[in-house]
């Protein structure tokens, strides 16, 4: 399989080589890092599949979009991009991305992105929610920090400002059990107050 990486961040382009060189899916990887040359490549046809930045410089990723759909060119494309704007991920999907991926994702969500949509696939169909991609993303963040789905909920509703009585009322748990849950996460996060905890995990990339 040939793919074509399309970003204008070289250190993100050097970790994404890495992990696909790595895989079995990847047979061939081409780099470009603006929209243009990325467009000129893609009416060559001889891509299987395309991993697409949506903050690209001459043209951007929805530019790029649009210009393939004009061409009718039907290589398979998957936006990989920092932005957690819903009306990006909404737009990239109407204008025929088969899959919007965060660029938080781990290695194995984006090989099996891939796969996914080389099997012909619509990993987030034009009805799917933005709450799940970022549910997704959310439940992949909580694993990589040792943290429980139950953990997870309690420290977003740490963030928000609730009381632990606030939070045993919203959760359905006692209060002895709310401050093991935030113990827990103290632990998990390396803080040692609220505040830290909130402030530590969201420089840890949760939204």
């Amino acid at each position: 399989m040939k793919i074509l990486l399309v970003d204008d961040h070289q250190m993100f382009l050097d970790g994404m080589k890495a992990l696909l060189t790595e895989s079995d899916v990847v047979t061939a990887i081409e780099v470009v890092n603006n929209g243009r040359d990325a467009l000129r490549r893609l009416q060559t046809g001889g891509f299987d599949i395309a991993l697409i930045d949506l903050r690209l410089p001459i043209l951007d990723g929805f530019t790029l979009l649009e210009e393939m759909n004009k061409r009718n060119n039907l290589t398979p494309i998957i936006i990989v991009s920092a932005s957690r704007d819903p009306h990006d991920i909404e737009k990239a999907i109407e204008l025929g991305a088969m899959s919007f991926i965060p660029k938080s994702s781990s290695g194995q969500k984006i090989i099996q992105t891939i796969r996914d949509v080389l099997g012909g696939k619509v990993v987030y169909s034009n009805n799917a929610t933005v709450s799940a991609i970022f549910s997704e993303e959310s439940e992949e963040w909580a694993a990589q920090h040792h943290i429980t789905q139950r953990q997870l909920e309690v420290l977003r509703l740490v963030r928000k400002g609730l009381s632990n009585q606030a939070i045993a009322d919203q959760l359905s748990l006692s209060v002895p059990t709310v401050k093991t849950h935030i113990s827990a996460i103290f632990n998990a996060l390396g803080t040692q107050s609220r505040t830290e905890s909130s402030k530590k995990s969201h420089q840890l990339g949760l939204d």
